[in-house]
């Protein structure tokens, strides 16, 4: 189903063959994460060709494998069997250079076309396989923020609360790593970030990514201690059988002071306001602009989502194989919400003290949006 609904699109577009080379999208393709190139033509005729672990690909996939010595072989391939290829689709957004140029190279009649987005629109739609999977990660992650509450104390390290949490997600199935598609975008299982340690440490493209134990990778748990009275950020990412859910509470050891209460009511409302009145046929853009309205309103309009110039011009990102899928809660991003759409949607104020905040995962449904993150979304006072 997959292949044929792309290989539509490449005959829409006149695109002969399309190459893939990225893992991600060879496996939403395929069903294995192969090192290789996965080929489909626009009569949906496709191909994988493997370098290494080709006896794993055989198993996991009921594409026609074969082993591929070096990308010559590809071409060699496409003119045996008489496969057109005067328009070959590549993934421009996460193809390296050295290989592009390979590719022009071997293909120097043909004229190369960017597919990369036509790929990620397809994504943007779950079908009921993916959507099992999110929900049970979703699960998971209610649990964590149940584990969270346990072992959340004063005066213990970031990095130890972190690294328990990290441990009962291994248990419950997480698969150790989460997937972004953006350059330089990476991310961990999750942050446990207590008080001023969630302001604007590095400059990943989040509203919040904590102090982190070192320069290399400046996100995340610290070894700095769990203080009382402040704020304290536990966002998640689970990755269920390669499938996303995101989530973010916010706790506190005794009692917050008036402003970061206030901010905390204020997320927590506008969590609430967008679960009505989000719905299929709503344009992403609105929710962002009427998002920001709101924070204006109450005055948050310089510290919501970020400070100054580390605000991010996103309030939500979509999920599945990766962290960074359509649709997007953002700026610019015109298209309607869709059934079967699944997103994360995480109003965050960042205040000199710290930073409070809520995420969920969402799925589109028929005549609304539903939850799949349940954790209750109040303040959690120890």
């Amino acid at each position: 189903m997959r292949t044929e609904i792309f290989s539509k699109t490449l005959k829409e577009k006149s695109i002969d063959i399309a190459i893939l080379m990225q893992s991600t999208d060879i496996f939403y393709y395929s069903g294995t994460f192969a090192n290789g190139v996965l080929i489909i033509t626009k009569d949906n005729e496709k191909f994988l060709f493997v370098r290494r672990g080709l006896d794993r690909a055989l198993k996991e996939t009921n594409i026609s494998v074969s082993y591929m010595h070096s990308f010559s072989d590809i071409k060699k391939f496409i003119q045996q069997n008489g496969f057109k290829s005067e328009t070959v689709g590549l993934e421009f957004d996460v193809l390296p250079v050295s290989f592009y140029q390979k590719f022009k190279e071997i293909f120097d009649r043909s004229q190369l076309i960017d597919i990369s987005n036509d790929i990620r629109w397809q994504r943007r739609i779950k079908d009921s396989i993916e959507l099992e999977n999110i929900t049970q990660a979703a699960k998971s992650l209610d649990c964590l923020m149940s584990d969270a509450k346990i072992y959340l104390e004063e005066n213990k390290r970031e990095i130890d609360i972190s690294a328990k949490l990290e441990y009962f997600a291994r248990l419950r199935g997480h698969q150790g790593r989460n997937r972004m598609r953006m350059f330089n975008g990476e991310i961990f299982m999750g942050h446990v970030i207590c008080g001023f340690n969630a302001v604007g440490f590095s400059g990943y493209a989040k509203p919040l990514t904590g102090k982190g134990m070192y320069p290399t990778y400046p996100e995340g748990a610290s070894t700095d201690r769990i203080k009382k009275d402040k704020p304290i950020i536990v966002d998640f990412v689970f990755n269920y059988n390669g499938y996303l859910a995101d989530q973010t509470r916010t706790f506190v050891i005794g009692d917050l002071n008036s402003d970061l209460l206030k901010g905390y009511q204020f997320c927590f409302d506008l969590i609430n306001w967008f679960e009505d009145y989000a719905k299929p046929g709503i344009k992403t853009v609105d929710i962002y602009t009427k998002s920001l309205e709101k924070a204006k309103n109450a005055g948050y309009e310089n510290i919501f989502m970020g400070i100054g110039k580390d605000r991010v011009s996103f309030l939500g990102h979509g999920l599945g194989l990766e962290l960074d899928e359509y649709p997007f809660i953002a700026k610019g991003m015109y298209y309607p919400l869709e059934e079967n759409m699944v997103f994360a949607f995480e109003p965050k104020l960042i205040f000199k003290e710290g930073a409070v905040g809520l995420e969920n995962t969402y799925v589109v449904r028929k005549d609304c949006v539903e939850s799949l993150t349940k954790f209750p979304k109040q303040l959690v006072k120890l």
